[in-house]
């Protein structure tokens, strides 16, 4: 279910997408829930799911949101390089 939801963000952010519908649950009652990913938080959940990602061993994925992460932090760096 992870890599799943991680390429239906993956894919939102590449096309800039404001938010999506991740999950769409429907009861028997008929009652729904819907759950959705806003834009602000896709990097944040990319992050999130690196560990898992690495645990089942999607490596081109990991690369994918390395990638993302790296330019989201340059981008609130101004740039800089970090000094150890």
């Amino acid at each position: 279910m992870i890599l799943k939801m991680v390429k239906c963000v993956l894919s939102a952010y590449k096309r800039n997408k404001d938010g999506i519908d991740i999950f769409d649950i429907t009861f028997k009652n008929m009652d729904a829930l819907v759950f959705n990913i806003e834009k602000s938080q896709y990097v944040e959940l990319l992050g999130n799911c690196l560990d898992d990602l690495i645990a089942m061993e999607q490596y081109e994925i990991c690369a994918e949101i390395k990638k993302i992460l790296d330019k989201k932090s340059k981008k609130n760096n101004g740039g800089a390089l970090e000094l150890i």
